[in-house]
């Protein structure tokens, strides 16, 4: 038996919640920060998340990220080109060799005149560049909610990120995280994602995760009614499908 559930979760809030179930999720810039033994990177990259944890496992995760969630199986993950992150040490000699090789490239790249081999360097370099919205610090300070928590163990998360193609017109892979360092100028650039969606069908849904038994029936309602997504017998079956963040944290 796999240690990892076929199941991949995002929790929000209520709000958030409702907006995944009639819009399905949109694209958003995080904030994100490798840290190495010499050097430290921070950019937003256009993504959304996951966590790749067990039912049983979730009570710290939905502290930190809220009562709300939603559950879709990893066929629909894998057909839509979610990924693991790669987690990386901060004390090991990767994040800094990795930076290291990405701008001794980009330099070289800078120095070739001609103009098809620049191009074939360009494409390579930002291929390399890729990686990096997959990687992540093992460890280090989680921000959330206005609270910093130091030596936190990202790696806990076992997090899978939906990233839009590095190529995808119109869409910046990187933003310089003096760019979208207040929440307005965030919002700013979420703006420019507004045309993109990662889609899923009912039939994706594993569970649908509310806080508890008292917005059970309301968010049912809801079901019958959010711009048709869902037809009477997809509530129905949806209906088994609706857990409480009481029930995961008292009773798994």
């Amino acid at each position: 038996m796999s240690l990892h559930p076929e199941i991949l979760f995002h929790f929000t809030n209520k709000n958030g919640l409702l907006n995944i179930l009639q819009d399905t999720f949109k694209i958003s810039y995080a904030r994100e920060k490798i840290q190495g033994k010499k050097e430290v990177r921070e950019f937003g990259i256009p993504m959304v998340s996951f966590c790749d944890i067990k039912l049983s496992d979730l009570k710290e995760h939905i502290d930190k990220y809220g009562d709300y969630g939603i559950g879709l199986n990893k066929t629909w993950a894998n057909s839509n080109g979610l990924n693991p992150v790669w987690y990386v040490n901060k004390d090991s000699e990767f994040p800094d060799g990795f930076t290291a090789a990405l701008n001794a490239l980009y330099r070289q790249m800078d120095v070739i005149l001609d103009s098809n081999k620049h191009k074939e360097f360009n494409e390579t370099y930002m291929k390399f560049m890729d990686i990096y919205r997959y990687l992540k610090n093992y460890e280090g300070e989680l921000k959330r909610k206005g609270e910093s928590v130091e030596n936190y163990r990202f790696a806990d998360e076992k997090e899978w990120r939906y990233i839009p193609s590095i190529d995808e017109e119109n869409v910046l892979p990187f933003v310089p995280i003096s760019r979208i360092r207040t929440k307005e100028q965030k919002e700013k650039y979420n703006q420019t994602l507004s045309h993109l969606r990662l889609s899923f069908k009912p039939r994706d849904i594993k569970y649908i995760i509310v806080k508890d038994d008292s917005e059970i029936n309301n968010l049912i309602n809801y079901l019958k009614v959010v711009k048709d997504r869902f037809t009477p017998d997809e509530v129905a079956q949806l209906q088994t499908r609706i857990l409480t963040t009481d029930q995961i944290k008292n009773d798994m």
